[in-house]
């Protein structure tokens, strides 16, 4: 049987390398093996959110809506009003929908714009999460990587990519707080984002999936910046002010709940409108009763300053360790080491510690490796574990200075 040649780009996956990297290499066996190599959180389930998982256990027996529920509509208008009061009421009920999760909306998107421009391009931030690429690949075109290196903060420059390869984009995917890095991009860069999309007429994507995990204040988010331009340009008629944009948001961080499946999208009416074709004909939907669970966690931030509060503790222990600051977001740790392949090696040779080498999550272009000379380090255990982890890494890093 013969298969989609283009499929075979998705061999390279980062984990996929990891294990042939580290499958000759055993462990000291004195020390358990510390994994730091994925970013699943592992933090005890909140109590708010086993308590709703128990509540709301009815409804089974029904068919799940691509729309959601008026109940979570209003949970995530009310999120939105507290979280970017700038952008309080700037989507209506029409442009709120439930995904599960971010990853598959992150593929999809590509096929909605899939054949869109001719000699078509997707933009795609590199080092990258791989349902980027995923999108990317779905739209039909060429993908052009955006190198995103410690010189510009990890973020896109979008100045250094050609007018012509700006005019041929159907798409760009960008997430803030970046993965890995945990960098974010302030209101100057997303203002001047969303002016780029909308001049050059492309989908604008915003993963931000880390957008509650943060170390000092709360990063700036598109909704915010999307406000800021509808109130600069102001809006006529029933122009949409989030037009070329979308936003995608997810439980599996902000509330430790990976499992649940769970987060909205919010965006340009019309791709939303196209999206919900899209996934009434073939996608996955959140089930009722999780929907009302997804709401419940929306509703509140108290479960979610906890959760904040367990990865600051984590990174202190970086500082204390590593004498290194903390990122302004997510729960990553991007380090840079001399060769971050032989780096993970060692951390497993000698210290029986699992990480992935930023080579791993980037691709080589023209300028090299974004990722390469970068181990990125999970921070998702608790701080006993983490602690001990680190001690360890030091042991490695420090022996390279």
């Amino acid at each position: 049987m013969k298969f989609n040649p283009a499929h075979a780009i998705f061999d390279g996956n980062m984990f996929v390398q990891l294990r042939g990297l580290l499958e000759s290499i055993t462990p000291p066996a004195n020390l358990h093996v510390l994994d730091m190599s994925i970013g699943e959180p592992q933090q005890p389930p909140a109590a708010l959110l086993l308590d709703s998982v128990s509540r709301h256990n009815d409804q089974w027996q029904f068919y799940p809506k691509a729309t959601g529920s008026p109940r979570f509509t209003a949970a995530i208008e009310g999120y939105i009003a507290r979280r970017w009061p700038e952008a309080a009421g700037l989507a209506d009920a029409s442009q709120i929908i439930p995904v599960p999760g971010t990853r598959e909306p992150l593929h999809l998107l590509g096929h909605l714009v899939t054949a869109s421009k001719p000699n078509a391009a997707a933009l795609v931030t590199n080092p990258f999460y791989h349902a980027w690429r995923a999108g990317a690949l779905a739209i039909g075109g060429e993908t052009i990587w955006l190198n995103s290196g410690a010189n510009q903060n990890f973020l896109p420059d979008l100045h250094a990519v050609a007018s012509a390869d700006l005019d041929r984009a159907s798409i760009l995917y960008l997430c803030s707080p970046t993965n890995p890095q945990g960098s974010v991009m302030d209101m100057d860069y997303l203002v001047d984002v969303v002016r780029l999309a909308r001049k050059h007429d492309f989908l604008l994507v915003m993963d931000e999936c880390y957008a509650d995990i943060w170390r000092h204040s709360p990063p700036t988010g598109l909704m915010q910046a999307a406000a800021l331009v509808a109130r600069q340009d102001g809006i006529a008629g029933d122009a949409d002010p989030l037009a070329n944009l979308v936003v995608l948001n997810s439980l599996s961080k902000r509330s430790g709940a990976a499992g649940l499946r769970a987060g909205f999208m919010v965006g340009d009416r019309q791709v939303v409108a196209q999206y919900l074709k899209l996934v009434g004909n073939g996608g996955s939907l959140v089930p009722t009763p999780l929907l009302a669970v997804a709401a419940d966690l929306y509703d509140d931030e108290a479960h979610v300053a906890a959760i904040r509060a367990y990865y600051d503790a984590n990174f202190a222990l970086v500082e204390k360790h590593l004498g290194i600051a903390s990122p302004q977001g997510g729960f990553f740790l991007w380090l840079k080491v001399d060769d971050d392949i032989e780096f993970v090696k060692r951390l497993m040779a000698e210290q029986a510690v699992k990480a992935v080498p930023g080579s791993f999550m980037g691709l080589e272009t023209e300028d090299g490796n974004p990722g390469a000379g970068y181990v990125r380090l999970a921070l998702v255990h608790n701080a006993e574990r983490t602690d001990e982890a680190l001690s360890r890494v030091a042991k490695i890093y420090k022996s390279q200075q």
